[in-house]
């Protein structure tokens, strides 16, 4: 009871914000089992044995542990540093994802210009094709009327020179005169159905990019593919490092944590408990 007392006694009065808390809360504990070697004579070498044996591996495992301090530090170095490179790696690439996406945007603000522009462009060549095809049919219908009329005088000359003709020469020539009108009207009505073929085709059609733009958009897009996927394999890698990096800390960590001596403090302090 002496004994218990003055450990507690002792405790009492170290604070645990000290640096050396563990190392003065171990040499209470070792006083008190000094205390009790001497008096109990009967395992005194026995004890004393245990003792010294406990007292040589807390002293292999510290010197183990101030062997592990330099490693630990030069881990955290490099943790440091690779985590500074990681960061580092991490801006430059969202740095370059941000330009290529503006530059992405840039393109198809670009590209929205150029075929707003191509439809006001089509818009315009279909106003003018319009006018210079109504404009064509008139000039064609009166230079058919000029051609016509030009017969026709020409067909009057000759019967006034003439005098009359027979009446099969007047028969024939009026047919010539009909069948001319006949193939007046059929070619304008072939000319009149690949007009409306033309304007079909030009309707079905106007929203159709050009092969040209269609081919730089479609090389720029690979080339903005190629350089995401180059991105997004150097992020793996340098993850796949910073993981690795990452597992060896924790590793060396749980080496420290596992040379502690505070588990051998407390089988020191459960060896005395059994003794009493």
């Amino acid at each position: 009871m002496h004994l218990e007392s003055y450990v507690n006694k002792e405790l009492r009065t170290i604070s645990s914000q000290e640096p050396t808390f563990q190392e003065l809360k171990l040499q209470v504990y070792r006083d008190v089992f000094d205390c009790f070697i001497k008096e109990f004579r009967t395992y005194q070498q026995l004890l004393s044995a245990i003792k010294k044996e406990y007292e040589n591996t807390l002293a292999y495992q510290q010197d183990k542990i101030r062997a592990l301090e330099p490693l630990r530090s030069h881990l955290r170095l490099v943790t440091e540093e690779c985590d500074k490179r990681i960061q580092a790696r991490w801006a430059e690439e969202q740095a370059e994802i941000g330009a290529l996406k503006r530059e992405k945007r840039q393109l198809q603000r670009d590209n929205e210009v150029m075929m707003e522009k191509g439809k006001a462009m089509q818009a315009v060549v279909d106003r003018l094709q319009s006018e210079l095809s109504n404009q064509y049919l008139q000039y064609r219908e009166e230079r058919d009327a000029r051609q016509l009329l030009i017969w026709q005088l020409n067909d009057f000359r000759k019967s006034s020179v003439k005098g009359e003709r027979p009446t099969n020469e007047n028969t024939e020539g009026s047919k010539d005169h009909v069948e001319l009108h006949l193939a007046l009207k059929v070619c304008r009505k072939d000319l009149t159905k690949a007009q409306e073929e033309v304007n079909r085709m030009k309707a079905e059609y106007w929203d159709v990019v050009p092969r040209r733009n269609w081919d730089s958009l479609e090389q720029t897009h690979e080339q903005d593919l190629m350089q995401l996927k180059t991105l997004q394999g150097d992020f793996d890698q340098l993850k796949t490092e910073y993981d690795t990096l990452l597992e060896l800390h924790k590793g060396g960590h749980m080496q420290i944590e596992a040379h502690d001596p505070v588990p051998v403090q407390l089988h020191i302090e459960s060896t005395e408990t059994k003794v009493e």
